[in-house]
């Protein structure tokens, strides 16, 4: 008897993908940090070595620099367009106001007094802070003027002239247009960094990702299905498909920092070609996930039993279906888009049978097939009038909008609250600035601005980490700080003729830090500008002191302000702690996924819904992970978060599969499945909202087992989030629910009765189909994706329940962690 010996099927490595997005991701931090310090040398030229008419007006050279850090920083044409823009409403809110203040304060005399002048900071940073259709942008420029025109030029003792009311705002506008003239010259030399090239450019990559990605998982998936019985074979396979799988999670990874790239740059393509470039990569996107899934599921069961997918795809016929699939992808996306029309789908999946058992190899050729309409530009055919003569099988793209009317009353609600909140994060800003402005004075009269200026130029109207972004500009304000010191004392100590030079030479490698930094998970943003500024402002500027003690004071009054700040936060908005904000947002997107089960013929914008809830839970989580832990309170639970939003990405993806597959079947539901949809629909809805029971009320004594089950959810609005409409998502088919669980009574009855019902419906489809033998060639194609689709419907229910179940344990681990 000869020896049977399994193929092997090594997976072709995919690193130059990889290791050129690595590459390019340092050029591009390089060059952003190259031209961060090409603004600044500008700046420090011009105002050291212009001529003195112009210099004259440079009177705060400190405040051009921020303006310039503000805009240029990671900055593209469009970005430094849209920040010009910006400085100009900022001028039209900070400085032209202040020349009547400034009058005003010559006439009476209140330009004395440290709490006058406090009030007016608090004044004019509310007026400014309270409109929201202002550019975050423009209102710090603004605050930042404020500050210089009001507080960098106060003296005890000083009466301000009816000319130097308009003088000193002329001085701050030119300031304020030295530094946009700046970023605009570091963006356009030596050549135009645009965002529509580099849109073009992180395009072109992501469809490279997306094909790479192709091949490695249908590699993992032909491994899947080609291997031998043996138990060699069987462990082999599992090695290769581990391997083909951890190569595809990378290049996922790679491709979600290039969408998140492209969609941050939106605006700015606006900005220069002044249209919007409509690409959506969600629909390449969804499936490479479905598969992805399957692949998964596939190594975890790792069975290939007849009963299974073994009979089916060991076919053949059907291997070459999957590989000219797979070809026609890769060409499709490789394809420059004016091509991208030549290309051909030819291959038609045969029929084959559907089994009544979960199989994930389902959900991978359904996805396939999903992705072979998206990338070939089939799912823009939808919209012709010759897209309803092919209802049974349909891309599944769907471009219905589903429109919920709201109730005046629940209009009128929202729009109060909507203004409460517009008023506490105005106020929350006045009284930081205000606070930090007084406290600024009363330690330094002559560096009290700074403590205004920190505050002023990373100001923010919403709610961010207290701990961990004060935490992120004290460091950056150190490092910035030491650095600048440093290096003034040891330029200074070789008593050289052109130490300004050096000085501005100098700007350039801890700019490129500081773009790093502003890129890095440690630092983020506030700590990246924070250096950058830090450093700019003591190297760039002459001294009529040493360059250390201004170090010194600097460091204080930026303390100074950086503590306004978290007290702001902490009296303003006490419940708006990250760990509470993660507990509110957890219940709003348990809600959210809660109206989306409960219906699956919902609008497809509700996936949008889920995946914006999830990306706050998961933000507020890691800000609530970063906090310190207090001696009166427990540690805040952030890995039973990590499943909890393992569990919640997972549904939600599989809930947006399940509707794919389900519009994409096209079949008119009978009775016997609407009934099977609704105890899914029924079973799936019950864990969530005992999930939110639990999330909203204190956990039942150990002598009421069944107290949770008269618990009733209040607060509907807030667990719903945005969508008012969710709130009557708690109460519905709760009769329906009783005699559908009396009908189903588990899960696993509920999805073998509808893969039975299926595997009917689709025999009796090839039975109708029979009759007509050209039909039914014809039709062969749409027989095929039919069987996947009502197969990849069956394991999604299951998958669902299953993860449902799981919510419902880790929400209970959550409870005895961080009791409500």
């Amino acid at each position: 008897m000869e020896k049977k010996t399994c193929p092997v099927h090594l997976p072709r490595a995919a690193h130059d993908s990889a290791r050129q997005l690595l590459v390019g991701r340092w050029r591009s931090s390089l060059a952003s940090g190259l031209r961060a310090a090409l603004a600044c040398i500008i700046v420090g030229l011009v105002s050291l070595y212009a001529p003195p008419a112009v210099r004259r007006h440079i009177t705060f050279p400190a405040f051009s620099y921020v303006v310039t850090v503000i805009i240029v920083t990671d900055a593209t044409l469009g970005t430094a367009l849209r920040g010009a823009v910006s400085a100009l409403q900022a001028t039209l809110m900070g400085a032209a106001p202040s020349v009547l203040a400034l009058w005003l304060a010559h006439r009476t005399g209140a330009a004395e007094s440290v709490l006058a002048t406090s009030a007016v900071v608090v004044l004019t940073t509310f007026a400014v802070a309270l409109p929201e259709s202002v550019d975050p942008m423009a209102k710090r420029i603004a605050l930042g003027q404020i500050i210089i025109i009001y507080v960098a030029r106060f003296h005890k003792g000083d009466h301000p002239t009816r000319a130097f009311a308009v003088l000193h705002p002329a001085n701050v506008v030119a300031c304020t247009a030295l530094g946009v003239a700046a970023a605009l010259l570091a963006v356009l030399l030596p050549w135009p960094r645009l965002a529509t090239r580099e849109a073009t450019d992180k395009a072109r990559a992501y469809r490279g990702l997306a094909a790479e990605r192709v091949r490695v998982m249908v590699d993992a998936a032909i491994i899947f299905i080609g291997g031998g019985e043996a138990a060699a074979c069987t462990r082999q396979r599992r090695w290769q498909m581990a391997a083909c799988i951890s190569e595809a999670n990378r290049l996922a990874s790679a491709s979600a920092a290039l969408l998140r790239r492209m969609n941050a740059i939106k605006e700015d393509v606006q900005w220069e070609r002044r249209r919007t470039i409509a690409v959506d990569y969600d629909g390449v996107e969804t499936p490479l996930t479905g598969m992805q899934m399957a692949l998964s599921m596939m190594v975890i069961d790792g069975t290939t039993n007849d009963s299974k997918c073994n009979n089916l795809l060991q076919l053949q016929k059907h291997h070459a279906g999957i590989m000219a699939m797979r070809d026609h992808i890769r060409l499709a996306l490789l394809t420059t888009p004016a091509n991208k029309q030549t290309a051909s789908f030819a291959s038609k999946p045969p029929y084959l049978p559907l089994q009544t058992q979960q199989d994930p190899c389902w959900l991978f050729l359904f996805s396939l097939y999903q992705l072979r309409g998206a990338a070939g530009g089939l799912l823009l055919a939808s919209d012709n009038g010759d897209a309803n003569a092919n209802k049974k099988i349909a891309p599944a793209a769907d471009h219905g909008h589903g429109h919920q009317h709201k109730s005046r009353a629940d209009e009128q609600e929202k729009t109060a609250t909507k203004g409460n909140k517009k008023l506490v994060a105005a106020a929350k800003c006045g009284f930081s600035l205000g606070l930090a402005v007084l406290l600024g004075l009363l330690f330094n009269n002559d560096h009290g601005f700074w403590s205004g200026l920190i505050v002023a130029t990373t100001i923010s109207t919403s709610r961010d980490s207290t701990w961990a972004v004060a935490a992120a500009r004290a460091h950056g304000t150190a490092l910035g700080s030491v650095y600048g010191a440093v290096g003034c004392l040891l330029i200074s100590q070789q008593q050289l003729s052109g130490m300004m030079d050096l000085r501005l030479l100098a700007l350039v490698p801890w700019m490129v830090v500081a773009t790093f930094l502003k890129r890095s998970r440690a630092y983020g943003p506030a700590g990246g500008v924070s250096a950058a500024l830090s450093v700019v402002i003591i190297m760039g500027r002459r001294y009529d002191e040493t360059p250390m003690a201004f170090t010194v004071a600097r460091l204080v009054e930026t303390f100074i302000g950086i503590s306004c700040t978290v007290m702001a936060d902490i009296l303003f908005q006490p419940g708006a702690r990250p760990s509470a904000k993660a507990r509110e947002h957890l219940t709003r997107c348990i809600a959210t996924t809660l109206l989306a089960a409960s219906s699956a013929d919902g609008p497809s914008s509700q996936s949008q819904v889920i995946s914006k809830s999830l990306a706050l839970l998961r933000r507020h989580a890691a800000e609530a992970g970063g906090e310190p832990s207090y001696l009166w309170l427990p540690r805040f639970p952030a890995a039973c978060y990590e499943r909890i939003q393992g569990s919640l990405g997972r549904m939600a993806r599989l809930l947006h599969l399940y509707r794919q597959a389900r519009v994409a079947a096209g079949v008119e539901a009978d009775e016997d499945m609407m009934r099977i949809h609704r105890c899914f629909s029924s079973i799936v809805s019950t864990s969530l909202r005992h999930c939110l029971r639990m999330l909203s009320s204190s956990p039942p004594p150990a002598d009421h087992p069944h107290h949770h089950q008269d618990v009733i959810i209040k607060d509907d609005d807030l667990e719903a989030g945005d969508d008012s409409s969710s709130s009557s998502c708690c109460c519905c088919c709760n009769k329906e629910e009783e005699d559908d669980q009396q009908e189903a009574t588990t899960p696993g009855e509920v999805v073998g009765a509808f893969l039975a019902h299926a595997a009917e419906a689709a025999a009796a489809l090839l039975d109708l189909d029979d009759d007509d033998a050209g039909e039914a060639e014809a039709e062969g194609d749409d027989r095929g994706l039919l069987v996947c689709c009502l197969g990849s419907m069956g394991l999604c229910m299951g998958e669902i329940i299953r993860e449902a179940q799981r919510l419902e344990a880790h929400i209970i681990d959550l409870n005895n962690l961080q009791p409500h």
